[in-house]
């Protein structure tokens, strides 16, 4: 990619590709010049299979009883081209304010209703994740399908990333100021959307099978993340209690090691339920300590990044089985990836 990069750079300069209007946090996530760049031409590259995702989103969303109990009508509100103009500025960039506004303007439904670029109805926050989850699953595949395995990893990781960055926009009205507990401890499954993100019984044996060598690296995952966070600016202020610091700690490696050995069940979402009430004021341990959501969804992205670099060398066995250490093809390595980290 060294040339195509030089090319890249000749046409844009590197203050326009990126800049604060479009996400304050999105150096802090990991999201710079480099994956801009990297999202830039991959699209390109696979431009062909790009512009094909407007009709399959389109297609996807009206065949999912999820969705068609929210029409309210025979006519399917759903933009194609109000999609493809959202890839092309994705691909186009800059990631800038002007990106920024689109998606408010074509995400943004009222003063807390949000929905998904080019569908024309309010949706439930959590089925615009679902998704998102979803087509970050559909761009790794095509990545899978078009690059080799150093860019299915890298490439990946900054489509994913920013892929975050503009949720967290979309999401805004939603996640605006909680000021109290918000998790729904109590269901009978993982995630109401989960098959609806992709993510059903094959996903979940890939998770556990390349979870089970990830599972060890717990912490190292908690060194890393802490030590950033700390040497942040924009989170260090939320971690200068120790107790509170022991405690948040805690909490990462029990996610880690829940996420990468346990099943996702009821008992999985009571549990994030609880993770998530505890960024909140009034939830958790810790009443008054407020992480705010912006924060934690750029966290998430610098976490998909370092995540997708370690899968990229888990591949398939000749058993069936999957092992660590060995660089796979392309196409395998877009399988991992993507149920690794899409949900």
């Amino acid at each position: 990619m060294t040339s195509q990069t030089d090319e890249v750079r000749a046409i844009e300069g590197p203050d326009q590709l990126i800049t604060p209007e479009f996400a304050p946090l999105a150096e802090f996530a990991g999201f710079g010049e480099y994956e801009a760049m990297a999202v830039q031409q991959t699209g390109r590259d696979m431009s062909a299979l790009i512009d094909g995702m407007p009709a399959a989103i389109s297609g996807y969303l009206t065949a999912r009883p999820e969705f068609v109990r929210l029409m309210g009508g025979s006519d399917p509100p759903v933009s194609e081209s109000l999609m493809k103009e959202w890839l092309d500025k994705t691909i186009a960039g800059p990631f800038d304010g002007e990106l920024a506004d689109f998606l408010r303007e074509t995400s943004h439904v009222g003063d807390k209703e949000v929905t998904f670029p080019g569908v024309q109805i309010p949706l439930p926050p959590q089925l615009v994740l679902a998704l998102t989850a979803w087509l970050q699953g559909k761009i790794l595949g095509a990545t899978g399908e078009t690059c080799d395995v150093a860019t299915v990893s890298t490439a990946g990781a900054a489509w994913m990333n920013q892929l975050m960055l503009q949720l967290g926009i979309i999401l805004e009205p939603s996640l605006r100021a909680p000021d109290a507990p918000m998790g729904r401890h109590e269901t009978a499954e993982f995630h109401s959307y989960a098959e609806l993100a992709g993510f059903g019984a094959k996903e979940a044996s890939i998770l556990r099978k390349t979870g089970a060598l990830l599972e060890p690296a717990a912490g190292g995952v908690i060194t890393l993340a802490y030590d950033y966070l700390l040497s942040r600016p924009e989170s260090a202020g939320y971690f200068q209690d120790a107790s509170h610091l022991t405690q948040r700690k805690m909490t990462l490696k029990n996610w880690w090691s829940r996420t990468t050995t346990k099943p996702m069940d009821s008992n999985f979402h009571a549990y994030m339920s609880r993770v998530a009430d505890a960024h909140v004021k009034g939830g958790g341990t810790h009443p008054h300590v407020v992480i705010p959501a912006d924060l934690t969804i750029a966290l998430m992205g610098w976490v998909e990044m370092r995540v997708m670099t370690a899968l990229n060398t888990i591949a398939p066995g000749a058993d069936g089985e999957y092992v660590f250490g060995t660089i796979p093809e392309p196409a395998e390595a877009a399988e991992v990836l993507r149920h690794g980290c899409g949900c």
